[in-house]
């Protein structure tokens, strides 16, 4: 069973694109041993991340990201599991900096990547509006009682 989860998420620092280079060559040497293939994207401090493989591995591996200090914020953004295709079969894990290509043909995928940061703020913003709401409601209610 193959499992693929997409994410993004915020750098907690600004990176050097050595340093982006560093977590994806890294990362690559640890999924070649599990089973793992992605991509991993970078674009004005943001991660855009697919990891897909055995899904005891990908579980092992999300729960690391989740903790990993270098980025924080992070929104699943969609998980499939079953019978699936690999998208990246032949990548442990590939590291696209989309700061520094000059492809055209990544400018529909860097427009995508600034979309769902932005949206990501407004989702985190309303929640947060949201949580702020229900605390005054609930103090609210318990003082009256």
């Amino acid at each position: 069973m193959l499992k693929r989860i997409h994410y993004i998420s915020s750098f907690v620092k600004d990176m050097s694109v050595n340093e982006i280079k560093e977590i994806s060559s890294q990362a690559a040497k640890n999924n070649a041993e599990k089973d793992i293939t992605g991509v991993l994207m970078a674009k004005g401090g943001v991660f855009f991340q697919i990891i897909e493989g055995p899904e005891e591995n990908i579980d092992r591996l999300f729960t690391n990201i989740l903790k990993d200090i270098r980025h924080e914020k992070i929104i699943t953004l969609g998980i499939q599991i079953g019978d699936l295709k690999r998208l990246f079969p032949n990548w442990h894990m590939k590291e696209i900096n989309l700061d520094t290509t000059t492809s055209e043909r990544l400018q529909p995928v860097k427009a995508i990547i600034d979309a769902v940061h932005a949206q990501a703020a407004i989702i985190e913003n309303l929640t947060e509006a949201l949580a702020a709401s229900a605390w005054a409601e609930l103090l609210d209610l318990t003082t009256k009682d």
